[in-house]
């Protein structure tokens, strides 16, 4: 009889699991004909001679990938949403929250907008945030304003993640980890748990773990995830990314319309009444010319 099983990580020789309904986890080798397993995956297991052994990966709802120099590979399964966290210090970078919103578009998941250290803006930043996140807004994406230094100012973010599976994403010092300290205090008892049923140790600092929430809904903790690049796409699949731009362009005189030097450019009346912001459209111009 088959067991269904949650893919909490990866080792290469074997998987560690969450067998359905069970809140131990559990040491599985996967059959070869089973394509490559990542955290978040659904599979069916089965126990032969006493070993068990993943035989069949389940449909994913989505997939985030890494590209290298040779293949794209997946990274992570069945996330809803990426956390795309800024943070001033070091600096909000709308274009690279773009270039994740890009990503988190072709991977078919949501965005969810993160400014962090919001304790440590004065009044003229903390209005500059609030504006950004309010463009944000305006094109359908959850944003939120917080600092993990307290409950309080956690709270936005605990009312955006239940029922979400998610990862964090961002420029190096933005504080992804105090994130993940506060939303996981227990972390370390959770790998203790996972290297106990696999016995890998130490080997558990460069794996993608995947960890069920206390209020509902799952974060994907992976360290392998650093900056997306868009570089290898079209700037038609850039474009659909942009979904103010996507919306607007359909009153696009010309149908393969580069919201550029076109007469009868949807985007660039949208534009012009001020539905779609100017550093938006700046960003997409970059990304696109890629």
């Amino acid at each position: 009889m088959s067991i269904r099983a949650r893919v909490i990580a990866n080792f290469r020789a074997s998987v560690a699991l969450q067998l359905e309904g069970e809140a131990e986890i559990v040491k599985a080798h996967a059959l070869r004909s089973v394509p490559l397993l990542v955290a978040g995956d659904l599979v069916l297991c089965e126990f032969d001679a006493g070993v068990l052994r993943v035989v069949a990966l389940e449909p994913r709802e989505s997939v985030l990938e890494r590209a290298d120099r040779r293949s794209v590979k997946p990274l992570a399964a069945n996330l809803t949403h990426l956390g795309i966290v800024s943070a001033n210090p070091p600096g909000i970078d709308t274009l690279l929250i773009d270039q994740f919103c890009v990503a988190a578009h072709r991977a078919g998941v949501g965005a969810l907008i993160i400014f962090n250290k919001c304790d440590l803006q004065n009044e003229e930043e903390q209005l500059r945030s609030r504006r950004v996140l309010d463009v944000y807004r305006s094109i359908g994406y959850p944003a939120v304003a917080i600092d993990t230094k307290s409950d309080d100012g956690m709270q936005p973010l605990l009312d955006e993640l239940e029922g979400r599976a998610f990862t964090l994403v961002g420029a190096s010092g933005v504080g992804k980890s105090s994130i993940i300290q506060r939303l996981l205090p227990d972390k370390e008892l959770r790998v203790g748990a996972v290297s106990a049923a696999t016995g890998f140790g130490s080997h558990t600092t460069s794996v993608t773990f995947w960890y069920e929430l206390p209020d509902g809904g799952a974060i994907i903790d992976s360290p392998g995830v650093r900056q997306y690049s868009v570089a290898h796409l079209a700037p038609n699949m850039v474009r659909s990314g942009y979904h103010e731009l996507a919306r607007a362009a359909e009153s696009c005189r010309f149908g393969n319309c580069t919201h550029t030097v076109e007469p009868g450019c949807g985007v660039q009346h949208a534009l012009a009444e001020g539905t779609v912001a100017r550093w938006r459209y700046d960003n997409y111009l970059k990304l696109a010319a890629q």
